[in-house]
């Protein structure tokens, strides 16, 4: 059974919903296969519009980047937010621009979120090492675009279950209660919140869609520091330098700016 909360909606425009009176509608249901077939098949029907979302309380075929399965235990957070095909999330700067709107909402209960370019999210702890916290998946369905996002509420995977080729350890929040004032008790009551932060930053910034680059670039995970970027066909080394006006990152190689738009991040292991 769904339940659907914040019902008040108005007709218009993508420029009209982005109105103080619009207020995001959430579905939630239990357990379905995939958090984001659930929220393209509502929108299909004309039921989940611009600022919508769905959430779940689990998945039984989640599924991360390169359609990798996303292990889904009841009491973390899987939501999927659609978002206006308008800028700057017509184009490949979606991904670190909805990250960094998810880490600002994040980062509003004080946790010392980051981003990992392109689409990962990172608590630093005491001993200030990154580990990851969150993941969000873009996809584009028949003009529908979603964004389909994983936090580690109460569970995350042990090294041993994580890939061989991971950059970074995993955390959950309330493994990091000490970081942050977190008195959100379930998933529901987090990711409330987090929608009302996020689409409140979103129209409360009329320069978002030329403002999002620097946000993000002061939230960007390494920057500043050495790196590589791997992908299928090679390893590339660089300083990281920040992102471009299109969502790549953007690497000093040898005194020569590089922008990438795939690729696995991590610390050069060479010059950590």
């Amino acid at each position: 059974m769904s339940i659907v909360c914040h019902s008040h909606r108005h007709e218009g425009s993508a420029a009209e919903d982005a109105d103080k009176n619009f207020t995001p509608r959430i579905w939630r249901f239990g357990q379905v296969g995939s958090c984001l077939d659930t929220a393209a098949n509502l929108a299909a029907r004309g039921w989940l519009e611009p600022w919508d979302s769905v959430q779940v309380c689990s998945q039984t075929a989640g599924r991360g980047q390169l359609r990798r399965q996303w292990h889904s235990p009841a009491g973390n957070l899987y939501a999927a937010l659609r978002l206006p095909l308008t800028a700057p999330f017509d184009g490949s700067a979606a991904a670190p621009a909805v990250g960094a709107l998810l880490a600002e909402a994040l980062a509003g209960d004080g946790w010392r979120i980051k981003l990992k370019w392109p689409n990962d999210l990172v608590v630093c702890g005491n001993d200030n090492q990154p580990r990851k916290v969150a993941g969000i998946l873009l996809e584009e369905r028949g003009g529908v675009l979603l964004a389909g996002i994983g936090i580690n509420v109460c569970w995350a995977p042990p090294a041993e279950q994580m890939r061989a080729d991971a950059a970074l350890e995993a955390t959950y929040l309330k493994n990091q209660h000490e970081l942050a004032n977190f008195a959100h008790s379930t998933a529901e009551e987090l990711w409330q919140t987090l929608v009302k932060r996020i689409f409140s930053a979103y129209i409360d910034c009329h320069s978002f869609p030329e403002g999002w680059r620097s946000r993000a670039e002061s939230l960007l995970l390494w920057r500043g520091e050495n790196v590589e970027l791997r992908d299928d066909e090679r390893i590339v080394r660089g300083w990281l330098a920040g992102l471009g006006t299109s969502g790549g990152l953007c690497l000093n190689i040898n005194g020569r700016l590089e922008e990438f738009f795939c690729g696995s991040l991590r610390l050069n292991p060479a010059r950590k």
